[in-house]
């Protein structure tokens, strides 16, 4: 099928230059891709061209601060491009460029044009409220991805072998190893240099929170076991959860400069790119390990399920299957129906491989044990195909994920990795559905999860450290300041979702 797929290509864009191809729209995104692309040199769009009949003269921002008032300037009129690919819209900001004309509603649209997107749709409907505002427009089309990494709490098991523990299945156990950790010299170096909790900044932390049996949102929202939503520093387990990070403190687990330090990009670059330094870490929370140890360790780590007091395993679902926001129309496209039929390619197989592994025998090749890999030479690094082939890299892009066919990648590291992630995403839940709420509700809640998160974050670490002592009072005043900043009011503007 994929050698069919590079025939067709072939001969779709030698029947369209020989035709004369119709004038292009134009395109406009946000690249953020570490690896230099360039959208006007990008393989990935005379390929699309091919495969669709549709072309699109691209032109990428690669500022996020210059992007961001490209969009303020398209809600005053001034409209850039036909098409936003890559477009990175939050829910704010596609209400208010569809209120405003800036983008148009593609819901009448769909149906006609996109029969990859309409079949997804319909066989989840799901997908399709989540994709909705709440008067049934849309906006902006997604990406669409069941197997998307998880972020997990990753212990080193090889530390775990070599001090014959066994995985801690509770938060006191958890301790008990994390203490082993920092004392036992688990790496071999002969050297105090383990740091047994590698946790920075008050959000990593709170990804312990599901072995408290609490699953709670970026807004600090929970979902109790009735379906109601509450603030979840009113749960009792939150308090022991601080508890717990007291007493890491106390016993040193937890260093005080880890509430307030952020992580490093350069030192993790660094850290992560040097095969030789010694790992250091024992409990890490990431997507991946491989972006704070070195390549040839990643596989020394498993992702961390722990049951609750209950017994019960779960886990945050940090994106869920629908990553809205990266595919919008504007008012300028003469041709909607042709843009829409363009996109819908990536919501297809063939489109999807063009995105994220490009064509097979060119870019790819199936090995003899089912595997595939990247046809990498001394000329043509895989860094030469991420920024001139590949586009799924950077920010998110629309279209359906391929994650059977990523899944079969030759690489061990991310065969471990993906295996550990599904036995997450496998017990993993959203608090709140990726639905929106009403323009003005919507800029409500993110007002208040502002504030309301600062406050949290600067609360846990008074208490973590011992700022502030952790008793009834100081508990109850905190949930009262909580209160007076609106948690109540934040919780009851999502209670009606589920």
């Amino acid at each position: 099928m994929h050698s069919f797929l590079k025939k067709t290509l072939s001969l779709s864009l030698a029947l369209s230059l020989l035709a004369g191809a119709a004038s292009a729209a134009t395109l406009t995104g946000l690249e953020t891709e570490t690896v230099e692309r360039s959208w006007e040199s990008s393989l990935f769009f005379p390929r699309m061209e091919a495969l669709t009949g549709v072309s699109m003269e691209a032109h990428a921002v690669s500022d996020e601060t210059q992007y961001a008032a490209m969009l303020d300037a398209m809600a005053q009129g001034d409209i850039p491009a036909d098409v936003l690919f890559k477009a990175n819209l939050t829910r704010v900001q596609e209400q208010a460029l569809l209120n405003g004309g800036a983008l148009i509603d593609l819901a009448p649209l769909i149906e006609a044009n996109m029969p990859n997107l309409s079949a997804l749709l319909a066989a989840h409907p799901d997908w399709k409220a989540a994709i909705c505002l709440e008067d049934g427009r849309i906006a902006s089309l997604p990406l669409l991805n069941t197997t998307e990494r998880q972020v997990c709490v990753w212990i080193n098991a090889k530390w775990l072998s070599a001090l014959n523990l066994s995985a801690p299945t509770s938060v006191e156990e958890l301790t008990d190893v994390l203490l082993a950790f920092k004392t036992g010299d688990p790496n071999g170096n002969y050297k105090q240099d383990e740091i047994a909790a590698d946790l920075i900044g008050v959000y990593e932390m709170r990804w312990l929170l599901p072995y408290f049996g609490i699953v709670a949102d970026d807004s600090n929202l929970a979902r109790q076991a009735d379906g109601s939503l509450v603030f979840a520093p009113e749960l009792p387990a939150y308090r022991d959860f601080i508890s717990t990070l007291r007493d890491w403190v106390e016993k040193g687990i937890l260093t005080k400069d880890a509430f307030t330090a952020m992580h490093s990009t350069a030192a993790l670059s660094s850290s992560s790119d040097d095969e030789d330094a010694a790992v250091t870490s024992g409990l890490l929370v990431t997507m991946t390990p491989y972006t704070h140890v070195p390549s040839s360790a990643v596989t020394d780590y498993e992702a961390l399920l722990m049951p609750d007091a209950s017994g019960a395993t779960r886990w945050r679902d940090l994106l869920g299957d629908v990553w809205t926001g990266c595919f919008a129309v504007t008012s300028s496209c003469e041709d909607p129906a042709a843009a829409l039929r363009w996109v819908d390619a990536l919501y297809g197989e063939e489109g999807a491989l063009l995105a994220y592994a490009g064509i097979e025998g060119e870019d790819y090749a199936w090995n003899a044990d089912g595997t595939w890999s990247f046809k990498v030479t001394n000329s043509r690094t895989i860094n030469d195909i991420r920024a001139n082939v590949l586009m799924y890299t950077g920010a998110a892009m629309p279209g359906l994920y391929p994650g059977d066919f990523i899944a079969k990648v030759a690489s061990p590291v991310d065969q471990h990795v993906f295996e550990q992630n599904e036995r997450v995403h496998a017990v993993s839940e959203q608090v709140v559905p990726a639905h929106a709420l009403n323009a003005a509700d919507q800029q409500r809640a993110n007002e208040l999860t502002a504030v309301l998160g600062g406050l949290v974050d600067k609360g846990i670490a008074r208490f973590a450290t011992g700022e502030v002592e952790l008793n009834d009072e100081t508990y109850a005043a905190w949930l009262a300041e909580l209160k007076d900043a609106g948690s109540d009011e934040l919780a009851a503007l999502y209670g009606g979702i589920r």
